[in-house]
């Protein structure tokens, strides 16, 4: 991950000694991997809060190695502690976040992965996001925002940055945001582009992303079916970018992960982007860099960007492609 520095052997003692103490392997292991730098603290806590689905628990081990972190004096452990209290700041600030995250995934929403079929596994997204916008509007986007705006603003410009960096946003750009969701990503390119032009299955979430976005007469919003991007032109925009999207059309099934990279082909200009953040969460890296390097030669594109995590809060797999003229 970008920013964050991976363990070397005199640290990585110390991160042991710190989790030592923690008994579920799982936690232990995520600990390990958010102190020694491979994980942001926000991250960590949501993969704790998954793992357990206990906030309290989560709470309990973070106690523990903060108890044991005011014992580290060496100088080169200063990095440690710092991320210690980090951490442990994360939480206290967020308790309410992290319980309603906890009720959240206890509330029997889960889907069976893969999907039994395409319809199936659409029409369980439309479900799952319509309900869960109204839990919570950050979480619902974003479970490692643990329900704060301000901490979803920070990813969301982490990840505005590296768009603009990556040359993907500009003034005179038309963007397609796919799996839009409340607009968080709308809202932060309405200022930089020409127009925004967001989609999503879910009505709620439509609904929260319209309200976020009425100060911007340049983004168009709209509910798709889940299915294709059939609402648009041919060749309408110059970039589409899919945030933490294509992992619920992979769930749904590969057909309509095919669907979407042949609709995107479609939709934007030759020379365009297409931003994938995040392709499946299936925990196979170079399983979806084949995948999705596959796709876009099936669909007459290149990789520009093969799988590289450019984030310091979110740990989101990102792949650019360029559409061939």
């Amino acid at each position: 991950m970008a920013g964050l520095t991976a363990r070397d052997g005199v640290e990585s003692e110390a991160v042991k000694r710190l989790a030592s103490g923690i008994e579920a392997p799982a936690m232990r292991e995520i600990l390990e991997r958010c102190l020694g730098g491979e994980l942001s603290p926000a991250v960590a806590v949501m993969q704790m809060l998954i793992e357990t689905e206990d906030a309290a628990a989560v709470q309990s081990a973070i106690d523990n190695i903060t108890a044991r972190a005011a014992n580290l004096s060496r100088s080169n452990d200063s990095l440690l502690r710092d991320r210690v209290d980090e951490l442990t700041q994360l939480v206290v600030d967020n308790a309410t976040g992290c319980d309603r995250i906890v009720e959240m995934l206890r509330s029997n929403m889960d889907s069976p992965s893969p999907a039994r079929s395409v319809d199936d596994g659409i029409a369980f997204c439309e479900r799952l996001f319509d309900w869960s916008v109204q839990q919570s509007e950050e979480a619902s986007v974003a479970l490692y925002s643990l329900g704060s705006p301000e901490l979803l603003e920070r990813a969301t410009q982490e990840i505005t940055s590296y768009l603009e960096s990556a040359g993907v946003i500009a003034a005179d750009r038309v963007i397609l945001d796919i799996g839009c969701g409340i607009g968080r990503l709308a809202v932060a390119l309405a200022p930089r582009v020409r127009e925004v032009h967001g989609i999503d299955v879910s009505a709620q979430m439509i609904g929260a992303a319209e309200r976020r976005c009425l100060p911007f007469s340049n983004v168009r919003l709209i509910k798709g079916d889940g299915r294709n991007l059939g609402l648009y032109d041919d060749a309408m925009f110059d970039a589409a970018i899919a945030v933490d999207t294509f992992p619920y059309l992979y769930q749904s099934g590969m057909m309509l992960v095919s669907d979407h990279f042949a609709e995107v082909a479609r939709v934007v200009k030759p020379g365009g982007d297409f931003v994938i953040l995040n392709f499946s969460y299936r925990g196979l890296d170079d399983a979806d860099r084949s995948d999705v390097s596959r796709l876009a030669s099936e669909n007459g594109s290149s990789v520009i960007c093969e799988g590289e995590r450019p984030f310091m809060m979110w740990n989101g797999l990102a792949f650019r492609l360029r559409r061939l003229g």
